[in-house]
């Protein structure tokens, strides 16, 4: 082997390693935890990591390149001119790709959601667990993973965002003797509030919001409460379970006919 020949090899052989030694920082350093106190901006800076991680990693596979094709004597001048009308070309054949760029910039700089939080997309609904420039990665609630290009993201409904509302419709015979029924739904949010499972889960405490609806046999009676976007689904479980058991426990009886 030519002395030059080694030596350009050698050049070679340190790019290559100072490429993936980036590669592996840069995934590394993007992966950082900050103590950030508020959720929602926590949420958005580590979305803006996970985009600014792929942005970088291929600003440095692009350089690397470049760098390989000078050493090996290679007039970079037509060859980018070159890919200038060939990048012309292919944009006009990658609009989709584009797209997709744009809208994955759009997410981070206004923020919709971030890592972690839970939405519903694109048919989908799920843990948002990663975010690049070409498309967002969302896992549902039986474990599969998602990958749905940012142009195909459409409406986006934040499950995770500041409050949520649960709300359980309860169905019971319309002959119900309305002030025992709702003696019935106080007992039950009160118990709801000295559970020790939802200690500080909620926002306002549960509340009897009254009959919904009135239909030909039964009444529906709604009661509400607003909770952490989170424990929605703990929430609503035991208001269920609470409402039940102080129906079971006092029986409301039914009004007499007229």
């Amino acid at each position: 082997m030519q002395p030059g020949t080694l030596t350009l090899a050698m050049q070679i052989l340190v790019i290559v390693i100072l490429t993936g030694a980036l590669w592996w920082g840069i995934g590394r350093a993007m992966r950082v935890r900050l103590p950030l106190a508020d959720p929602e901006r926590a949420r958005r800076i580590q979305a803006l990591l996970s985009l600014g991680q792929s942005l970088l990693r291929a600003v440095v596979l692009i350089t690397a390149l470049l760098m390989v094709l000078d050493l090996m004597g290679l007039n970079l001048g037509p060859l980018l001119t070159g890919a200038g009308i060939l990048g012309i070309v292919v944009g006009l054949g990658a609009q989709s790709l584009i797209r997709d760029l744009l809208a994955g910039l759009i997410v981070v700089l206004e923020g919709p959601f971030g890592i972690g939080d839970l939405i519903h997309t694109a048919g989908v609904s799920g843990k948002v667990e990663r975010i690049t420039l070409r498309a967002t990665y969302v896992r549902d609630a039986d474990g599969t993973l998602h990958v749905i290009p940012n142009s195909m993201l459409g409406v986006i409904s934040n499950l995770s965002w500041d409050w949520a509302r649960v709300i359980v419709d309860l169905p019971v015979p319309r002959g119900t003797r309305l002030e025992a029924l709702q003696e019935a739904l106080e007992q039950a949010t009160r118990a709801l509030r000295e559970d020790p499972e939802l200690q500080d889960r909620w926002l306002e405490p549960p509340t009897v919001a009254g009959i919904e609806t009135i239909g030909e046999t039964a009444l529906i009676v709604r009661v509400e409460a607003k909770t952490r976007p989170a424990d929605r689904w703990t929430v609503a479980r035991r208001l269920r379970y609470h409402l039940l058991q102080a129906l079971q426990t006092e029986p409301v009886p039914l009004s007499e006919p007229g």
